[in-house]
């Protein structure tokens, strides 16, 4: 298919999974009837809080108010529970072996399945939010409520709920069971309810300072262009990760993730640094630091499951070229590119850490920025510790995600690559709860044990008390990752290795045979 320009508008068409999605949502009486129930709902409200303050003698100032308060949590329970349900139960439906659906029999792309899911999902967003939106502007003929502050909280819960919606998408795509998805569906559904009650009381406290005089300061801008910033960063991995999931086992999955990861890995450290310049405070690094820490021991999670094979279509786009075959090693499907490339990246974010985590850096950037010193000093300390608590806690999870690899490749090379993901998963928990039952059968547990030091215990550097215990944690950790280095080098120097392009042996061509003279 044609890339869609100008030029050939013609020829363009919609795409196919959004007019199924369509057609059947329009059949299915679970959209049309909580459509017809959400408009009553909304015209029933409005009338009886009309119909109320009929009775009162004294016109109530705060009556737009108070009905924008009841409509904007039955919209968000619609934008952010009902449609991402909707969209993400149908597309479980779909993943399951035993149905034969588009997914399995059509020649459409991964990404194309998934942005028509996606679209189909915002179209219905769109519906009931223009629905929702005339009742809501005719809170502000109420008074109590400006149009400003409805139109930035719609604008906030729209955004949200297609938020919800691509995470509803991505949890369908997991290559789980039905009863895992529900595991791992009813946390999911959790916080989408609490994500409910986080955009009712915001909605409380932008009404009560107003928006409307602070539409044009950087004070209102800056904090939204940055959330809106970072909202849509996580979208885009999200999507990529689902169109990943859906993408056949023989596709490189890992090109796009790991690529998109490391431009993410650049904006947001960029975002992080101007933040601290500008405010003059360390937390935005200490927070991007954590965060970046935790999404590294993620991504080596997912790195060891990956499996070793190199697939013939993976391996006909490997470059010829050195350095560029030792890029695309980094980059790649496979566990020790996946590994690879996490370590470098971890790195990185230690050394930035270090480096960053200095009041006298901070100095310079904010006076650069803002014309005045950080405020920063009392930081100091903490910064030290932190640094050193991510570390430990990064070379822990390396160690035992190298310790599952071995055990995979070593003794259950049979078993689906997921193995020894669920290895490296199995180990610390082992090692956190076996020493603690020992204890608890020789009657000497107790919570001082439990914050005591216990090396090797990943679990145990949250829950020391002693702090300067750190370090013997992190060369515990130092240690065992030797260990495990020593344990996968030569499979690892085999990978690299076999990171070669496929070279297509030219087919035998069969010796000419003489033709016989004709016969006179």
């Amino acid at each position: 298919m044609n890339v869609p320009t100008l030029k050939n508008w013609r020829t363009w068409e919609p795409n196919p999974i959004v007019v199924k999605e369509l057609r059947q949502a329009v059949r299915s009486w679970a959209v049309t009837g909580m459509l017809l129930g959400f408009l009553v709902v909304l015209f029933l409200v409005t009338v009886g809080f009309l119909l109320g303050q009929s009775f009162h003698i004294s016109p109530n100032q705060a009556l737009g108010r108070e009905i924008f308060q009841f409509f904007l949590p039955v919209l968000s329970l619609v934008g952010f529970v009902f449609i991402p349900v909707y969209v993400g139960g149908r597309l479980t439906a779909e993943r399951q072996d035993g149905n034969v659906d588009m997914l399995y029999i059509t020649t459409l792309s991964a990404a194309r399945i998934i942005r028509g899911k996606l679209l189909c999902g915002i179209y219905l967003l769109v519906l009931f939010f223009s629905v929702c939106a005339p009742f809501m502007v005719f809170t502000n003929l109420l008074r109590g409520i400006d149009l400003p502050t409805v139109f930035v909280l719609l604008v906030v819960a729209f955004l949200l709920s297609v938020l919800s919606l691509q995470t509803a998408i991505f949890l369908s795509c997991l290559p789980a069971s039905k009863g895992l998805k529900l595991l791992v569906g009813l946390p999911a559904g959790g916080f989408m309810m609490a994500l409910v009650g986080m955009m009712t009381a915001m909605s409380m406290e932008m009404m009560r300072e107003g928006i409307g005089s602070r539409l044009g300061t950087w004070i209102f801008w800056g904090p939204a262009l940055s959330a809106t910033f970072i909202g849509l960063l996580l979208f885009g991995f999200m999507h990529l990760a689902a169109i990943a999931l859906v993408s056949p086992a023989s596709a490189n999955r890992a090109l796009p993730l790991r690529s998109y990861a490391t431009g993410v890995w650049l904006l947001t450290l960029l975002l992080t640094v101007g933040w601290a310049a500008w405010g003059g405070t360390l937390e935005p690094i200490a927070a991007w630091t954590s965060f970046a820490t935790g999404i590294l021991i993620a991504a080596l999670l997912i790195s060891v499951s990956e499996g070793d094979e190199q697939s013939a279509r993976i391996r006909r786009t490997i470059p010829e070229s050195g350095p560029k075959r030792a890029l695309a090693f980094f980059f790649y499907s496979g566990s020790a590119g996946g590994l690879a490339w996490t370590f470098l990246l971890a790195v990185a974010t230690a050394l930035w850490a270090s480096l960053s985590l200095d009041v006298k850096l901070l100095d310079s950037l904010s006076m650069a920025w803002s014309g005045r010193a950080a405020s920063a000093r009392s930081f100091g300390a903490f910064s030290g510790e932190l640094e050193m608590t991510l570390s430990t806690l990064f070379l822990y999870a390396l160690a035992y995600c190298l310790y599952g690899l071995f055990i995979h490749r070593r003794f259950q090379p049979h078993r689906p690559a997921i193995f020894a993901g669920l290895c490296s998963i199995a180990l610390p928990a082992l090692w956190a709860i076996v020493p603690n039952l020992v204890l608890f059968f020789l009657n000497k547990l107790s919570w001082d044990a439990l914050q005591e030091r216990q090396l090797g215990n990943i679990f145990n550097i949250i829950a020391m008390k002693d702090r300067s215990f750190t370090l013997d944690h992190q060369m515990c950790a130092l240690v065992m990752v030797v260990i495990g280095v020593g344990l996968n080098f030569r499979w690892f120097l085999a990978q690299r290795r076999a990171f070669v392009p496929l070279v297509r042996e030219a087919a035998a061509v069969p010796p000419a045979t003489a033709t016989p003279p004709p016969l006179s």
